[in-house]
C-alpha cells in the first residue's frame, strides 16, 4: 500500500505542476494495473476534468458511486466526489442531473461548503433563481463571522428564514429559461439567381398597410402608375456623386447617389436639379 500511496504522490504532484497529460497518462497506466483501486480511479477522473474533458471524466465518476467503490474510497474524498460529478455534470449541460447528484450529496454531506456552492450553479441553471438566492445568502451568513455583520445579523437571519418558509409552502414551479427569438423581422429573400435590374418588391411594414393611405411601389422601372399620379413617371437611376475639387469636397453619406426624377421629361443637361434631386446612398 505505501507503494501504491507514492505511486499515487507521484500523479498528483504531476497535476499541481499542470502537467497534465503527464498525470493523465500515469494515472492511466496505474489504473490499468490496480483496476480496483477507487483512489486511482477517482484521481483519473480528476485530472480528466481539470484538463478539459468532462465527458472522459463522467463514468469513472459515475461508476464510483457505487456502493461496491464508494466504500474503497477514502472518507475526505466522499463529498469531494459528488461535487466533481456535480460539476462534470454542469459543464456537460445535464443539469437536472447536476442538481439530483448535488441533493443527494448534501444529504450525506450538509457542511461541505464547495458541494453546496455547485447546488447554487445547477439551481440557477434549471430556473430555481429563487432558491439559488436565497441558498447562496445562507452560504454567506455561515461563512462569515458574526462580527463583520454588524448589529443586522439576526435580522438578517430571521428573513432568511422566513423567505426559506414561503418558498417551502409555495408549489416549486420553475420554468425553463425562456430563449430569446433571434429570427429577423425582416429576414433576408432566398437570391433566386435573378438577373440585375429585376423588378424589386417593396415590403411594407403593417402601420402603412392599415393607415389607409395609399403606398406607392418604387422599383427599377414603374410599370404602372398610380391612377392619382396625373400621368407622371417616378424613375430612379443610380449615379456617381459628382466629382468636387479638394477645396470644395463636401462631406457625403457614400460613394453612389440616386437621381430622382420627379417630372415626365428628362433632365436637361444644361440645369439637370431643375428636374432632379440626388440623395446620397452609401454602397
Amino acid at each position: 500500500m505505501a507503494v501504491i500511496s507514492e505511486l499515487i504522490n507521484s500523479g498528483l504532484r504531476l497535476k499541481q505542476q499542470r502537467k497534465l497529460r503527464g498525470a493523465i497518462e500515469h494515472f492511466r497506466q496505474l489504473y490499468a494495473t490496480y483496476p480496483d483501486h477507487a483512489r486511482i480511479q477517482f484521481e483519473l477522473a480528476n485530472c480528466w476534468l481539470a484538463f478539459g474533458v468532462p465527458e472522459n471524466a463522467l463514468p469513472h465518476y459515475q461508476e464510483l458511486l457505487e456502493p461496491s467503490k464508494a466504500k474503497s474510497l477514502p472518507p475526505k474524498d466522499l463529498p469531494r466526489l459528488y461535487t466533481q460529478l456535480c460539476a462534470t455534470l454542469h459543464q456537460l449541460d445535464e443539469n437536472q442531473a447536476a442538481l439530483e447528484i448535488a441533493q443527494a450529496g448534501i444529504k450525506l454531506h450538509p457542511t461541505y461548503r464547495p458541494l453546496r456552492a455547485w447546488q447554487i450553479f445547477a439551481l440557477t441553471a434549471t430556473g430555481a433563481h429563487q432558491v439559488a438566492v436565497l441558498d447562496a445568502l445562507e452560504l454567506l451568513l455561515e461563512s462569515l463571522a458574526p462580527s463583520r455583520w454588524d448589529i443586522f445579523e439576526d435580522d438578517i437571519k430571521q428573513e432568511t428564514r422566513k423567505m426559506r418558509a414561503r418558498l417551502e409552502n409555495a408549489t416549486p414551479s420553475f420554468p425553463p429559461t425562456s430563449q430569446e427569438n433571434t429570427t429577423p423581422l425582416n429576414p433576408p429573400e432566398e437570391s433566386g439567381g435573378g438577373k440585375a435590374g429585376s423588378e424589386t418588391e417593396a415590403r411594407q411594414p403593417d402601420s402603412l398597410e392599415n393607415s389607409g393611405k395609399q403606398v406607392i411601389d418604387v422599383s427599377a422601372q414603374a410599370d404602372e402608375s398610380p391612377a392619382d399620379a396625373d400621368d407622371h413617371e417616378v424613375t430612379v437611376s443610380v449615379r456617381p456623386p459628382a466629382k468636387k475639387s479638394p477645396r470644395h469636397r463636401l462631406s457625403q453619406l457614400g460613394r453612389r447617389s440616386v437621381r430622382i426624377n420627379i417630372s415626365g421629361d428628362e433632365p436637361s443637361k444644361d440645369d439637370p436639379a431643375a428636374a432632379a434631386f440626388k440623395i446620397p446612398i452609401d454602397d
